[in-house]
């Protein structure tokens, strides 16, 4: 069965100047990615792989290579299962599963630079439920801080419970999902801190 998959328009590609000087290198990167990840696509997804060829053939420079980039990352989303799990690179948190999208703008610190609009914070898929609160003020961060040991300033252990109604098709996480999000919390966040890219943009745009 073909999938369908909407990569952006046309316009990510034609916003930037014709080049003057190719790089073969990064064509030659490219053409490997490209070759490599064909072979696993229906054709409609060949389609798309044969339109970026062509585009990029036409441009060249550090914002064809990123769209260049991101098309390929987010092609490979495509056969992601929709589960909750650890991520560590940035272009799988850019290319996170929708189940991973609410809990990966619960971290605090990204939550803070999502409510200042400084990121694109999934804008696609991700629809903020609880706007404008973060923390324990926020619903999705609650969720995974329910009944987890933190140590408090003093240096103590601190278990903290917070006995929510669930929304409606939500579940408890258990304990295992938790702890897979705590460590996509504390790679994401360093990202975020030391990174130049967007770890909640599909399309690698810079922070």
């Amino acid at each position: 069965m073909a999938i369908a998959v909407s990569y952006g328009g046309d316009d990510e590609f034609r916003a930037f100047v014709y080049g003057q000087n190719k790089d073969p290198r990064t064509l030659n990167y490219l053409e490997n990615q490209l070759s490599n990840i064909s072979q696993t696509l229906t054709s409609a997804g060949m389609n798309f792989f044969a339109d970026a060829r062509s585009i990029y053939d036409r441009f060249n420079g550090s914002e064809a290579m990123r769209l260049a980039r991101a098309a390929i990352n987010k092609a490979g989303s495509v056969f992601q299962t929709n589960i909750i799990r650890a991520i560590w690179e940035s272009s799988e948190f850019q290319n996170a599963p929708l189940c991973m999208q609410r809990y990966i703008i619960a971290e605090p610190s990204v939550r803070k630079l999502f409510n200042e609009q400084r990121i694109d914070g999934y804008s696609d898929t991700y629809v903020d439920m609880h706007p404008g609160t973060i923390g324990e003020s926020h619903y999705d961060y609650r969720q995974v801080m329910n009944g987890i040991v933190t140590i408090d300033e003093d240096g103590l252990e601190l278990t903290r419970f917070f006995p929510d109604e669930l929304l409606e098709g939500d579940r408890e996480l258990d304990l295992s999902e938790k702890a897979d999000i705590l460590n996509s919390w504390k790679h994401v966040a360093s990202l975020m801190k030391f990174g130049d890219r967007d770890a909640t943009s599909v399309w690698n745009n810079k922070l």
